[in-house]
């Protein structure tokens, strides 16, 4: 089976990662300072708080999260883009470990909030909301939540006007459709709030159906 995500690939990025996400207004990152920013607005943090960041990159969104006094937590099957979020976060616990394989022990506790930034169009939506139940029943204090920003469009509509309007420059990837992915967090027991940031960037906030938030 081929990876259609190689590790070799993420690693050769890690170089220029931040340079291609900074000030970018073009698809897939249009918006992109704007979408962490409402990540880190919906995690409602406080000083203290243990924050657990998946596919962490280069640091980019946990940095806010350790600018607020945050303990942090991160992880990303990269080593290097570790080594360039370990120049930004020099307190944090960075752990590489591949979400699709076995936990590593050196995470195994609860945290307070869940985070994540353009990590989880890797996977498809079964995939997605599989990975999220388990962070949820395993991972997760109650009365937490996660926050995910990410690539998604609130329809299929309009997935498909940025498609036409990027062109060749368009990836086939496995983006969130919010219309598509919100019923199937439904009936996993999971409640959801979307926030449409740019043309191809939103955040979710998604905690247990009994939570009480």
């Amino acid at each position: 089976m081929v990876d259609l995500f190689p590790l070799e690939d993420f690693d050769d990025w890690a170089a220029t990662y931040d340079q291609t996400v900074s000030g970018n207004q073009q698809f897939p990152f249009a918006g992109y300072e704007a979408v962490l920013e409402k990540a880190v607005w919906l995690a409602d943090v406080q000083p203290g708080l243990c924050v657990l960041d998946l596919g962490t990159g280069t640091g980019n969104l946990a940095l806010r999260f350790a600018e607020r006094g945050c303990e942090l937590w991160c992880t990303d099957f990269s080593p290097a883009m570790l080594a360039k979020a370990r120049l930004k976060l020099p307190q944090a616990i960075l752990v590489q470990a591949d979400l699709r394989g076995t936990w590593p022990v050196e995470l195994e506790r609860r945290f307070d909030r869940i985070i994540s930034a353009y990590t989880f169009h890797h996977f498809e939506s079964s995939a997605k909301v599989h990975l999220i139940q388990q962070m949820i029943a395993k991972r997760l204090v109650p009365g937490g939540w996660l926050v995910i920003a990410d690539i998604a469009f609130p329809t299929p509509m309009a997935m498909e006007a940025v498609r036409n309007s990027v062109g060749e420059e368009w990836e086939e990837e496995y983006y969130w459709i919010t219309s598509e992915i919100v019923p199937l967090l439904d009936q996993a027991g999971l409640k959801s709030e979307y926030s449409q940031v740019s043309s191809c960037g939103g955040v979710f906030k998604i905690w247990p159906e009994q939570g009480n938030l």
